[in-house]
């Protein structure tokens, strides 16, 4: 299949609905919860302790579902076994919960590493956030994959619209400003020279970012790799609007100091009245590629040439405003709902309280602000200029999933204290080597697609494809975590008990 054919099917589209795409993340946080509780199961009467039926049991509860609510089967069969899942994890909690003699301390403890804090929940959705781009960077390409999940092409809801505002949040959630302590110190700006560190700092760690950028760049032109460019531009990507988000939020909240949400406020505030009273929106959805000359004078040629790159790039850099907008709120929400009030062992329990209180009435209240921008005040969801409506929509979302998994987690953890709650170890590796994960798992896609004809194959081909993919994604991880885990002990003492 050549390229345009390939290209043509994955544009034009005009995406799905709020609720549906409620519906397919929803199978992370209900896996979860079957994972656990099948886990205390296996545990109470098979004394199970194996990584690999760790794994096994991950996949079938978390993997496979998630691949398959990406697909046409959402529709009875993924919805199906959500219900099933949830049904059986749900018997087994009430079973659990209500027994006099209690378990025995969970035997899972070598799978997955101790933390010091009580956020295992944010562990588990970030890695959600990636397994779910994961699934859908690889699907969109087989006709399994409903084409109203695919990116919108102008205005609505698609479940591939929300994954980069989803990393560009969830980075702000563990952000250096999200965690910083609340002291007295706190109301006190850093001294400059302490803020210059801290940028260098991000500057040499985006440079991984960059150099992927170009690399995509130059392997999607030089293979004529098919490719969308209402997403971004003609040039610009995904690893560049990180970039950019990173270091403008660094640069915003280290440099400039500013530090209360009223930045965040304003900046969404004056970039909506742009899209919308000055023709902002307009030019990103309709505007030519090139902007015309008729001086050849050598300053005006100069000028032609930045004109023409930011006219075909326009959504990639104007829209890398609202994901720093999406990376600031990301700062605030996390040290408010959950840095903030977390707290030690023996105050967890009112640590996950504070926790879930906020949680919840922050995910209403985000989607009391979502509806209000779209049916008061006009304002449709459009991704391609992320504009309120659209930020607002991503915030809900996300915050939806966010709160489920940090229910799951506490329907799934036992009564008694423990100092941690133990994440499934695929997702753990994940989330420990994002980026590289995440830089793997996009030349594994690129493979597939050079190798398969995507287009034309069977529905039960394209499941098996996508499943076995998500495993390996997921084999690398536990791959990358062992060895790279053996490189920072090397070395160092061995404590002795």
């Amino acid at each position: 299949m050549n390229k345009s054919a390939k290209e043509a099917f994955v544009t034009g589209h005009t995406g799905s609905t709020v609720f549906e795409i409620l519906l397919v993340c929803i199978s992370a946080p209900v896996g979860l919860f079957c994972y656990l509780e099948i886990s205390h199961y296996l545990q109470e009467k098979k004394n199970v302790n194996s990584i690999s039926i760790a794994v096994a049991l991950e996949s079938l509860t978390i993997l496979l579902p998630m691949a398959i609510n990406q697909t046409i089967y959402l529709h009875p069969v993924g919805i199906t076994v959500m219900i099933a899942m949830f049904t059986i994890a749900s018997i087994l909690c009430w079973r659990r919960r209500n027994r006099i003699e209690k378990y025995s301390e969970l035997k899972f403890t070598e799978i997955v590493k101790e933390t010091k804090n009580d956020l295992d929940f944010l562990t588990y959705y970030r890695s959600t956030v990636s397994y779910l781009t994961f699934v859908a960077i690889l699907a969109v390409d087989f006709p399994i994959f409903p084409r109203s999940f695919a990116k919108t092409e102008v205005a609505g809801y698609g479940l591939m619209d929300i994954g980069a505002g989803s990393f560009a949040l969830s980075g702000g959630f563990v952000s250096w400003y999200a965690r910083r302590s609340m002291t007295k110190k706190e109301a006190e700006r850093p001294k400059l020279q302490t803020e210059m560190k801290r940028f260098r700092k991000v500057i040499m760690r985006s440079i991984p970012l960059i150099i992927m950028g170009f690399l995509r760049l130059l392997t999607t032109k030089g293979l004529d790799y098919q490719e969308h460019v209402s997403e971004y531009g003609v040039h610009w990507n995904f690893f560049f609007t990180l970039t950019a988000t990173g270091l403008l939020s660094t640069f915003f909240r280290g440099i400039l100091g500013f530090r209360s949400p009223a930045v965040w406020i304003t900046l969404g505030i004056l970039y909506q009245t742009y899209l919308t009273f000055y023709g902002g929106q307009d030019y990103i959805e309709n505007a030519p590629r090139y902007c015309e000359n008729h001086n050849d004078s050598a300053l005006a040629m100069k000028a032609l040439i930045i004109c023409n790159l930011f006219a075909a790039n326009r959504e990639g850099i104007l829209g890398s405003i609202g994901y720093l907008i999406f990376h600031l709120i990301g700062e605030d929400i996390g040290h408010y709902c959950l840095w903030s009030c977390n707290g030690n062992v023996s105050q967890t329990s009112i640590s996950k309280s504070v926790q879930g209180r906020r949680l919840f009435s922050l995910t209403i209240f985000a989607w009391i602000v979502h509806y209000t921008l779209i049916s008061t005040l006009d304002i449709y969801t459009s991704r391609r200029s992320t504009n309120s409506s659209f930020i607002a929509w991503t915030i809900s979302h996300n915050l939806t999933i966010l709160s489920l998994t940090w229910l799951s987690f506490g329907l799934g953890t036992k009564k008694e204290k423990i100092k941690t709650d133990k994440n499934p170890p695929l997702f753990a590796a994940v989330n420990r080597h994002g980026l590289l994960v995440f830089i793997l798992a996009n030349l594994m896609t690129g493979a597939v697609n050079l190798t398969v004809d995507t287009i034309n194959s069977s529905d039960s081909k394209s499941v098996f494809i996508i499943f076995c993919y998500l495993c390996a994604v997921g084999a690398v991880a536990l791959f990358l975590d062992k060895v790279l885990d053996k490189k920072s002990t090397k070395g160092k003492p061995v404590k002795k008990e």
